[in-house]
């Protein structure tokens, strides 16, 4: 009697908080797994984490799942049962608690069936299809929502039922189409199927009699729609598509973070990678590898079922291990086939080789804090939440381009330094180990991966997203327009960010955002101090030619006077500037006879190019060298060094006073050719005369400079004037 009295009132209860709550959309979700209390891959991380995110902005949300025989040991369950009824014709009631960690409403449904501690087994289609059954049978009579959200074909049967409940709207989400249920011949033996009822199996009737149909990755919802994903319900799926949708799966950024959690063996942030070493050399000693924290050590936490692509690791693991120090740790059960396989490999590979047949959340966290990388290779992958967890303790997916693995792990690129892991994409043994060679070689240059991992842990995994995404799903449903108000889109931009700061205590917390901004900002800093550099050596400073003394171009005078040789007669010849060179060390008496053969040269037609001028002149500069003992070597390195220095006289340099040198000369140099004749207003002597002056001139400037040559004495101009006669003549034009 007492039983019966709370439980009357707590159905008022309930009902009341119906009627005030359904404005708001109260949601109801049913499902087999619910982490952490009931947990067998990634299916129950969603229903652990969804739900949060949904009450944590301001929906009533509310969780029905099997009371299991081991949940006594993970949660505190009232003794009393707050419902009782019959499905079936068998009794069950329903417990009432909450979600740990979360103010969640949790209703356990409680049946002799789901007594053994375990989730699946060998009668799994009569439990989960009672379980349907008695859901169905709460949601009519104890709490009424107005969504029901059903994941896979444990609650494929739901939709069905209430599809001609008016007030009562269902979304499907579809995790694994391979797992279809049982047949339409075995539901209606053991339970009631309605007239309209259309449908091969519980995951076909859902998918036709559901409000709305979702996908956990957009990539998936496509790849359904054909014959090779399809599971023979591609045909179904492609008429029911514009209700269909996929939305990514999220994690539970606030379990699952290195920089606070108590599982592993050291926290650490992506700006704090350095102690990430000591959850690698604890995960090696716990599994027995051998200590070696520079060894390339690889990670799997999966099912071990031919979907996951354990048969294409078995093919290169062999050939991959023998070539490389790598490590492997696998942590899973599954096939016995894939079980056995792997233990044999590890026999062959002792302390290389680490086989875990169980599960074991807390040995999978270490996994993902102490592996370098993780593998998952799939066959096929509707979403995937290893990849997920991996990434965000900083282990580098290697990953199959499909389904939710293309959506979620981006193409690394080691020069562009985008991308956050390493992907292939056809399920063939060699694009695997092309990959995994590709990753070890990667994992060499530490700079370059260090950024990666921390590319890896600033990504947004969290639910809030895809939580606004069903939010909008849930309002279409109800007769509400589909779209977030802007009270609530704030909510959820203010968590993503809150998400994305790394809060730890007694350090400054880090934005990834705008850590990634101000990174952006140093780099084109960078580039435009490049710019500049290079712009630099370019630019000509005004104060150094100035327009009074500016002379021709030298470069553009050889251009017009070989133009201009080039149209003179096949028998003239040119001088070339390694000919008309002249030694100032020499004696008198071979000055002479150079001077008579360019004479004989001059009265013969040839031109002589200011090229040849810079030559004798460079020439004499060298022969002076070699008389004060000066090597050309011990000569440039001076040039070069003092290109920097500046001068006493206005900052100008060594070279640049060569250069004004030769402009003056050149440019005081008439264009000879062949039949030119000199003006007849001005005579020889004036011209010698002028040419004189202006290389005393630069003589004496280049005197001036404050060059330090070691152990030498510095080149006056009084050495060059007794020269000079010879580049006088040189420069001189004579008549034929």
């Amino acid at each position: 009697m007492i039983i019966s009295n709370l439980t009357v009132e707590y159905v008022k209860i309930i009902k009341w908080q119906t009627r005030e709550h359904r404005v708001k959309n109260a949601n109801f979700i049913c499902r087999a797994e619910v982490a952490p209390l009931a947990k067998a891959g990634g299916m129950g991380d969603v229903i652990g984490a969804l739900p949060k995110v949904l009450h944590q902005l301001g929906y009533d949300v509310r969780i029905l799942m099997p009371y299991y025989g081991f949940l006594d040991d993970k949660i505190e369950i009232p003794s009393e049962p707050i419902w009782q009824s019959n499905a079936m014709s068998q009794e069950f009631s329903v417990y009432q608690t909450t979600l740990p960690k979360s103010d969640v409403p949790l209703y356990l449904l409680k049946h002799h069936s789901f007594a053994p501690r375990r989730i699946y087994g060998d009668d799994e289609y009569w439990r989960f299809t009672f379980f349907s059954n008695a859901a169905a049978e709460f949601a009519w009579n104890c709490w009424k929502p107005n969504v029901i959200h059903c994941h896979d074909w444990h609650t494929g049967m739901i939709p069905v039922w209430m599809h001609e409940t008016p007030d009562i709207t269902t979304v499907f989400t579809i995790h694994n189409l391979a797992y279809q249920g049982p047949g339409r011949g075995f539901i209606e033996h053991h339970t009631w199927c309605p007239w309209y009822m259309d449908g091969d199996n519980a995951m076909a009737a859902g998918i036709k009699f559901a409000g709305r149909i979702t996908t956990v990755s957009p990539t998936y919802a496509q790849q359904i729609q054909t014959p090779a994903y399809g599971e023979r319900l591609d045909g179904l799926l492609s008429y029911v598509n514009q209700n269909l949708v996929g939305i990514l799966n999220g994690i539970d950024m606030e379990v699952y973070n290195p920089a606070k959690d108590q599982l592993i063996y050291e926290t650490f942030t992506p700006y704090t990678l350095e102690k990430r070493i000591a959850n690698k050399i604890g995960l090696q000693e716990e599994t027995g590898l051998e200590i070696n924290k520079d060894a390339f050590l690889m990670g799997m936490v999966t099912r071990l079922v031919e979907q996951k692509g354990i048969d294409l690791i078995l093919q290169v693991l062999d050939r991959f291990m023998a070539h490389t120090d790598s490590q492997l740790i696998v942590l899973g059960s599954g096939d016995h086939y894939y079980e056995n396989q792997l233990w044999q490999l590890s026999a062959r590979y002792p302390g290389r080789v680490s086989v875990q047949i169980l599960y074991n959340d807390v040995l999978s966290r270490r996994i993902f804090a102490g592996s370098d990388v993780f593998l998952m290779p799939s066959r096929f992958e509707p979403c995937g939440i290893s990849q997920l967890f991996a990434m965000r303790y900083g282990c580098v997916p290697i990953v199959r381009r499909t389904g939710g693995l293309g959506d979620t792990v981006t193409f690394y690129d080691p020069i562009h330094q985008e991308g956050t892991g390493y992907c292939f994409e056809h399920y063939e043994p060699l694009d695997l180990l092309v990959c995994m060679i590709r990753a070890w070689e990667g994992f060499r240059f530490k700079a370059d991966w260090k950024k990666l991992q921390q590319r890896c842990m600033n990504q947004d995994f969290s639910w809030y997203q895809s939580a606004a995404e069903y939010i909008k799903i849930y309002k279409e449903l109800t007769g509400e327009p589909g779209e977030l108000t802007a009270e609530e889109q704030n909510k959820i931009n203010g968590l993503i960010r809150k998400n994305l700061l790394w809060d730890v205590p007694g350090e400054e917390s880090v934005n990834p955002l705008e850590d990634e901004t101000k990174h952006d900002k140093e780099i084109a800093n960078q580039e435009s101090t490049e710019k500049q550099t290079d712009i630099q050596p370019e630019t000509v400073n005004p104060e150094e030619v100035s327009p009074q003394n500016e002379s021709p171009n030298i470069s553009s005078l050889n251009k017009e006077n070989s133009e201009e040789k080039e149209g003179k007669s096949s028998n003239n010849e040119e001088v070339k500037p390694e000919n008309a060179s002249l030694n100032i060390s020499s004696s008198t008496k071979e000055k002479k006879e150079e001077k008579e053969e360019k004479e004989e040269k001059n009265s013969n037609g040839e031109g002589v190019k200011a090229e040849e001028v810079s030559s004798d002149f460079s020439s004499l500069t060298e022969d002076k060298i070699e008389d004060k003992q000066i090597k050309p070597e011990q000569l440039l390195s001076q040039t070069d060094s003092s290109e920097t220095t500046p001068s006493d006289n206005g900052g100008e340099t060594f070279p640049k006073q060569i250069d004004n040198i030769q402009s003056e000369i050149s440019g005081s140099e008439p264009n000879i050719t062949e039949n030119s004749q000199p003006e007849e207003t001005i005579s020889k002597k004036e011209i010698i005369t002028s040419q004189d002056m202006s290389i005393n001139q630069s003589m004496s400037s280049l005197s001036n400079s404050r060059i330090e040559l070691p152990k030498t004495e510095i080149i006056t101009s009084d050495n060059y004037q007794l020269e000079s006669i010879n580049i006088k003549q040189d420069i001189q034009p004579e008549k034929r």
